[in-house]
């Protein structure tokens, strides 16, 4: 992962007419062999999930042949339950998804030029329980892929960091393995993950912030941009242990690479970098539920300690690193069913300003009003703000925005989800960002993004 809003486009490595092509051929050659690779695998698990199917007749007088569709509007998947069977394979323990972004963003004014980028994300992958097919109950296997298209309204028209991304799914175009990992519970307390995953998944998350678009508002840019631990859109080798202790604590102890590889459209998912060489990351996060005058709230605490590579300069000696996070997700107002009508979320982040960081202080806070309109009950209202700030050593580098650039960064937005029906979430959105890194001008973005549940 690169510290700052990089073109994702490879340089090429050839030149002339027939090398290009020829390297273009050989590209979209690897590009087929992956996908069908893919679907191969997907549908041998969908078989093997099918052949391992309990198959009695008594039991087969349990499960409907055919279930009844609900009508477009009011299903839960836009395909539908495939005439029983995807409850079928669900009882069986095997769980597909599929879901599709897209989304069109247009800046109005300011940042590098105005103009509009449309883009759509697929995000499709299975979960398989394994303790049906012969071995230990309570394992699970969770496989999935990811694929952006289309060219970045941060790099492109913004000049906006990518760590505040207008997208959020902005990456280079490639059909990428995502998640690859095995999952181990242990009673109903402590779960334990090993395999290719992202961090982002599990840490760092706040409810009511993730209501919002901007890609600030997803993991800290502050961990972001100061390590290369795997996160979205490039995950990686790491193990990680969730405990639950008793109804209010929950706990995230994870271990992880800190030398993912960066995100270029060359690379598609499986290129782990291990070893001593590589670096690792020990992240811990402790998240704490309660209602304080009947207002539920989780208050998270988190850090981590990693020997990594710097982020920018010439020194690639591995270098101890820290940093720490304060989170709260807390609800204002509640309905008589005490669900949240009004909810606000803050986060702070800290890394020490040396040369070895990109970020030094990172903070973000907003508020989601839902069902502020009478008779749109799923439909919620975001407003957000977040800023960050870069360490001095960054701003003077080669890599950096350069002397007497600004110290950072800032974005402001608001933007209305309207669950259009049960399998279809639209949003609107606007956001301002200030002092653009890559950009002399601050920038008014409009964007809509659909999402799609198939």
């Amino acid at each position: 992962m690169q510290p700052h809003g990089a073109s994702d486009r490879v340089p090429a490595t050839a030149s002339g007419p027939l090398a290009r092509a020829l390297a273009g051929a050989l590209a979209r050659a690897a590009t087929v062999r992956l996908v069908a690779g893919l679907v191969r695998a997907a549908t041998a698990v969908c078989l093997v999930a099918l052949a391992a199917a309990p198959s009695a007749a008594d039991e087969a007088t349990e499960r409907p042949a055919v279930v009844e569709e609900l009508p477009l509007l009011e299903r839960a998947h836009l395909t539908g339950e495939w005439g029983g069977l995807r409850q079928r394979l669900a009882d069986d323990g095997f769980v597909p998804y599929a879901l599709y972004t897209g989304s069109m963003w247009s800046n109005v004014g300011g940042g590098i030029r105005t103009g509009t980028e449309f883009n759509g994300y697929l995000d499709t992958g299975f979960g398989l329980a394994l303790g049906g097919y012969g071995l230990w109950d309570g394992l699970k296997l969770q496989a999935s892929l990811h694929w952006f298209q289309g060219r970045s309204p941060s790099t492109e028209l913004v000049g906006a960091n990518l760590s505040q991304a207008v997208n959020p799914w902005e990456a280079s175009n490639a059909i990428r393995v995502f998640d690859l990992y095995l999952a181990q519970q242990f009673g109903d307390h402590v779960t334990v993950r090993a395999g290719q995953l992202a961090i982002d998944s599990f840490f760092m998350i706040s409810k009511y912030a993730s209501m919002l678009l901007n890609a600030a508002f997803g993991d800290l840019p502050s961990q972001n941009l100061n390590l290369d631990v795997p996160v979205y859109p490039v995950a990686g080798p790491g193990i990680l242990t969730t405990a639950k202790i008793g109804d209010a604590v929950t706990g995230h102890l994870g271990f992880f690479t800190a030398d993912t590889p960066d995100d270029t459209s060359g690379f598609h998912g499986l290129d782990w970098k291990l070893g001593r060489n590589a670096g690792y990351a020990a992240i811990l996060e402790v998240k704490y539920a309660a209602s304080p005058a009947g207002l539920p709230g989780i208050y998270t605490l988190g850090g981590y300690v990693a020997a990594a590579h710097a982020q920018f300069g010439s020194d690639q000696a591995l270098e101890t690193k820290w940093s720490g996070w304060l989170m709260v997700d807390q609800a204002l107002l509640v309905d008589a069913q005490g669900q949240p009508t009004v909810g606000g979320f803050a986060r702070f982040s800290y890394t020490p300003d040396d040369d070895r960081n990109v970020i030094t202080y990172y903070a973000d806070a907003g508020l989601n009003v839902f069902g502020p309109i009478p008779g749109r009950a799923d439909d919620v209202l975001a407003l957000g703000g977040s800023v960050m700030r870069f360490t001095e050593a960054y701003i003077d580098s080669a890599e950096g925005p350069g002397p007497g650039s600004p110290a950072g960064e800032a974005v402001l937005e608001l933007g209305y989800q309207i669950t259009a029906t049960p399998w279809l979430v639209v949003q609107p959105d606007l956001q301002y960002v200030i002092d653009p890194e890559f950009a002399d001008r601050d920038a008014t973005v409009l964007g809509v993004e659909m999402v799609v549940t198939f």
